[in-house]
């Protein structure tokens, strides 16, 4: 294992990289060619460079940790082809991400935080608790190790795994920074979306930040009688704050919003709910993402059949709403949507 008192490769920016490299009496052009093989071509380690000096390879893994997240289980889905990815240290399970497979690429699913502070009911995340955010260098490295896992550049960004990123706010941000940088992965920041339960200061930091970047809120109700049994963020911020920010993100940036919505059977899922998410959305420019509940052991929950689907969406149709149905992916492995925790060693083995 790495030795965790040594800098991270991958929280370093260029600038950095190139300081320690003239602190070593090479010169700065090195940073770029490094960043090369780390982003761009996947390396695993500084001894995989091998257009750089043996003597330098050799010094950089003397002061610079290149990775420290380690797969502990990859599990692939035979129907959808999406694939889990279970990170952690030495053995110890710390957090998942998953890769999956659509008509235009690959897309991932990547994670904020080690469990989750949001505590959603629905959502296996909040099973184990809330750990820790993760840094900056190691949600770029959730990234960087699927690809590598995959062989090529995965196409698109989502963070819509564990944990709420905009309580993981700087981290999140700095990783797209590195990943959408021209000498780094170079990913458009148009291909990136932030999901959030919905934070109106770090929504409203967000539409300055974002530079394209796209934002999704994960809303599930209309109504703060229901939403505060869900969501408990929501009793902090609810649903009029929320939705203040949202409206102010939208004019700010100009982008259309994803609104992602659970539906729960007999709990936010009749024709009377989808009224008033109409109303409540009837002024901003928003996709509607329906998301039937993917089953979660030890949670109660039921997933509504495919005609109350259908009239929820049918009453949002006809009071012009955008929307959709997300197609649920991973479910054979649990990496759907909601369906991420960190697993237990036990689970493993």
């Amino acid at each position: 294992m790495d030795d965790l008192s040594l800098t991270h490769f991958f929280e370093l920016s260029l600038e950095e990289l190139s300081s320690i490299l003239v602190g070593m009496g090479e010169k700065p052009y090195r940073a770029k060619q490094i960043w090369s093989w780390a982003y761009k071509k996947f390396a695993s380690s500084f001894d995989e460079m091998t257009d750089l000096p043996l003597k330098l390879r050799q010094d950089l893994g003397k002061a610079v940790t290149f990775t420290r997240l380690e797969p502990l289980l990859v599990q692939e889905g035979a129907e959808s082809g999406t694939k889990k990815y279970l990170w952690g240290f030495s053995g110890t399970p710390l957090v998942e991400s998953v890769v999956m497979k659509y008509s235009y690429g690959l897309s991932a699913c990547l994670s904020t935080q080690a469990g989750c502070p949001a505590g959603c009911a629905f959502c296996a995340s909040r099973i184990l608790g809330f750990q820790r955010n993760l840094s900056k260098g190691e949600i770029i490295e959730e990234f960087l190790g699927m690809c590598r896992d995959q062989g090529e550049r995965i196409g698109r960004i989502v963070f819509m795994g564990t944990g709420e990123p905009f309580l993981n706010y700087d981290a999140v941000m700095g990783a797209i920074d590195i990943l959408s940088s021209p000498e780094g992965y170079g990913l458009s920041r148009r291909k990136v979306t932030v999901s959030t339960v919905g934070i109106p200061g770090a929504i409203r930091r967000f539409a300055k930040d974002s530079r394209g970047a796209r934002l999704a809120l994960s809303l599930h109700a209309a109504s703060d009688e229901v939403r505060d049994k869900i969501v408990p963020l929501n009793k902090r911020h609810p649903i009029r704050e929320v939705m203040g920010a949202l409206r102010e993100y939208a004019k700010d940036t100009g982008q259309r919003v994803t609104v992602e919505y659970m539906l729960l059977k007999g709990i936010n899922d009749s024709a009377k709910d989808a009224l008033k998410l109409s109303g409540l959305l009837s002024d901003i420019d928003c996709l509607v993402n329906l998301i039937p509940w993917n089953p979660v052991p030890g949670l109660s929950f039921e997933r509504p059949d495919r005609s109350r689907v259908e009239r929820f969406q049918e009453v949002l149709l006809r009071n012009r709403v955008k929307v959709t149905v997300r197609r649920s992916l991973g479910g054979e492995i649990e990496a759907a949507c909601g369906q991420l925790r960190r697993q237990e060693t036990r689970d493993i083995n």
